[in-house]
């Protein structure tokens, strides 16, 4: 497990306190608003380090220890939900960052690394800083940076998405259905990790309670929540034009498979005359036109090649090989 403390200092920027400081629940008494942010604990080590300043034990064993149970929760001073992003771009797989607000306390706990949250703290430790010295703040500034990260994502859909659509419409033959389907089932996946968000922030901002006061932040807030939902519109667009490019698809497939039933099509008509002419040949009877003829054979052979290149012509003229 890895903790780091910070504190809101008197110029608004973090200030992160040292390994050698009391322990955070002692420091708390201050008053001071702080951001503890906890990665990879097991859950012994979560039940000693949040006990002292928990004061519903049920936060912790029903919310904050269980895999993934309802997404928000509170109690008389404590607000606790989980928000989620997608960590790896491959795989898409979800990682739910738990929040845990209290009045001069927001605690994050995740299972791994989160390079956003890095950034952003030493950001705020150096160059940035914060509007007010309060936790609503500091929630703010994390929350709208881990909206930010969606726009990449929507960014990264797009460009697979218009690439594919050229591909599509070249009648390039690499395209395989899986990766349409593949993208599909991303957007979904992307959708619901924003469905989630827009419900944490949408909990922030009817959260009426001592353990949160959103104060001077609401406008802010309900500004993130409308880049949130800008989020669904991008995917809509994106959904439809997907549904598109797999039509296409399919179109494309069928047109390639009539054009070579067309040929089949073609080379049968083109040997049904000749078998039959090769079949009244082939059968044994004593008198058949040309058979005493010194030239019979080269005839029939004459014969079958003027039908065959008629024939051709025939379909050529009628575009069949367009």
């Amino acid at each position: 497990m890895r903790v780091t403390s910070y504190i809101i200092g008197d110029d608004l920027h973090l200030e992160e306190e040292t390994a050698a400081a009391p322990p955070f629940h002692e420091r708390l008494k201050d008053g001071r608003p702080r951001w503890i942010d906890i990665v990879s604990p097991a859950d012994d080590e979560l039940r000693s380090l949040l006990r002292p300043v928990v004061h519903d034990d049920t936060i912790i064993e029903d919310f904050i220890l269980k895999e993934r149970n309802l997404p928000v929760a509170h109690s008389e001073k404590e607000l606790y939900f989980e928000f989620p992003i997608i960590r790896d771009i491959i795989t898409f797989d979800h990682e739910y960052i738990s929040f845990l607000c209290m009045p001069s306390l927001l605690v994050t706990i995740h299972d791994h690394e989160i390079e956003v949250l890095n950034k952003l703290s030493q950001d705020l430790c150096l160059h940035l800083h914060l509007q007010r010295a309060t936790v609503a703040s500091l929630l703010f500034n994390l929350m709208a940076e881990l909206v930010e990260k969606n726009y990449y994502l929507y960014m990264d859909q797009r460009e697979k998405i218009t690439k594919l659509s050229d591909r599509v419409i070249k009648g390039q033959n690499s395209i395989d259905v899986k990766t349409i389907l593949k993208l599909k089932k991303n957007i979904g996946r992307i959708n619901i990790m924003i469905e989630d968000q827009l419900y944490c922030i949408n909990t922030i901002q009817i959260y009426e309670g001592v353990a949160f006061d959103i104060g001077k932040q609401r406008r802010n807030f309900s500004n993130l929540e409308d880049e949130v939902r800008n989020g669904f519109r991008f995917l809509s667009r994106y959904e439809n034009r997907l549904e598109d490019i797999h039509k296409h698809y399919e179109l494309m497939l069928q047109e390639r498979t009539n054009n070579r039933l067309k040929v089949l099509t073609i080379v049968a008509a083109i040997f049904l005359p000749l078998n039959l002419v090769a079949g009244i040949y082939g059968m044994n009877f004593e008198h058949i036109p040309t058979t005493e003829w010194e030239f019979g054979y080269h005839a029939a052979l004459v014969l079958m090649l003027l039908v065959g290149i008629s024939m051709v012509y025939y379909f050529y003229r009628s575009g069949w090989f367009k």
